[in-house]
């Protein structure tokens, strides 16, 4: 009897812990992955239809497959929960028989930034979830994220297209910090960069040009005329960043990562809606604050993390001017 008691009571607490309610963090990522995963869906559809390069079909192929599958099963978990889901973008936000905006170039560093982003965002996602079916959801995004960073690196890495960061001299061995003069960025002499700091530098030039790229095509194609003026704002934004991280670089005779080809086409017909972009836009502003608060905290030389400190106030108001325009065009 007692056995049977604790077997029932085990029951119990298996049926209450499979079937808890989303917790606010399992409920604020899936309305953050449906929204992201929507807004890309439209985004490398037009990709497919535009490319010109085989050797990318079937890599923007499973995206646009995968892309679709994650927003439908982050819908129906809402919706078995009784949760309403974001309202999703539709046919007049996307227009899939205009010219292509960008280049096939720019498609491969977009795609292969997308990816970076989504194993981010996804590890962080899985790691707020405590239910097994939002921490299965996560884990399998991950894996197939992983799959396509994969395979684009290696495609890229065969055509040579591949910005690599920058290779710096190594000691012998490894030493230990005595002195104050280590955070030292401002007077006197300062040290040479850490390895972190070469990385994170390195990858704010890369999302900077990759981002800038994004928002010249939007300039190019916005139908508002302040949407335009917001994204013209933003590439020059872009390029003043790409320009701080690339000349602290050249100071330590370090190459300075760049990319080789046009990304943008000369097209002014808009694949997209204003809506849409101004909503990658400040995602992606968004993501880039939160890279920008890790440089700081991995940018130990003085000089340095005041600078992305710097950056983050303007990529943060930057945001929140897009965010006013998004509420304003809504209402």
């Amino acid at each position: 009897m007692e056995q049977q008691t604790k077997e029932l009571a085990q029951g119990t607490i298996q049926e209450i812990h499979h079937h808890a309610p989303l917790t606010s963090a399992e409920l604020a990522c899936l309305w953050r992955s449906n929204s992201y995963y929507d807004m890309l869906g439209c985004i490398f559809k037009h990709l497919l239809i535009t490319l010109e390069d085989p050797d990318l079909q079937s890599t923007i192929e499973d995206v646009v497959s995968l892309l679709e599958t994650r927003v439908n099963r982050t819908y129906e978990i809402l919706r078995m929960e009784g949760q309403p889901g974001p309202k999703g973008f539709g046919d007049e936000d996307r227009d899939l028989t205009v010219p292509r905006l960008f280049t096939d170039s720019f498609y491969y560093h977009y795609t292969l930034n997308m990816c970076w982003f989504g194993l981010l965002l996804g590890a962080t996602n899985l790691s707020h979830s405590v239910r097994a079916d939002v921490r299965n959801f996560y884990t399998e995004a991950l894996m197939s994220t992983t799959r396509i960073y994969n395979r684009i690196s290696e495609i890229m890495l065969e055509k040579g297209i591949y910005v690599r960061p920058p290779i710096i001299n190594t000691f012998k061995e490894a030493d230990i910090v005595k002195k104050q003069n280590f955070l030292r960025g401002f007077l006197g002499e300062r040290r040479p960069l850490l390895a972190q700091e070469v990385e994170q530098l390195f990858f704010g030039i890369r999302t900077n040009e990759i981002g800038g790229a994004l928002l010249t095509g939007f300039q190019q194609v916005a139908k508002s005329k302040q949407v335009r003026a917001y994204m013209k704002r933003g590439a020059e934004i872009a390029s003043k960043h790409v320009n701080i991280f690339s000349s602290v670089l050249k100071k330590e005779k370090l190459p300075v990562p760049m990319h080789s080809g046009e990304l943008v086409t000369d097209s002014t017909m808009p694949p997209f809606s204003d809506k849409l972009m101004m909503q990658h836009v400040v995602i992606l502003g968004s993501i880039g604050i939160g890279n920008y608060a890790t440089s700081v905290a991995l940018s130990l030389r003085h000089d340095l993390s005041v600078s992305y400190s710097r950056l983050i106030v303007e990529s943060a108001n930057y945001g929140e001017d897009g965010i006013n325009i998004m509420i304003e065009k809504a209402g």
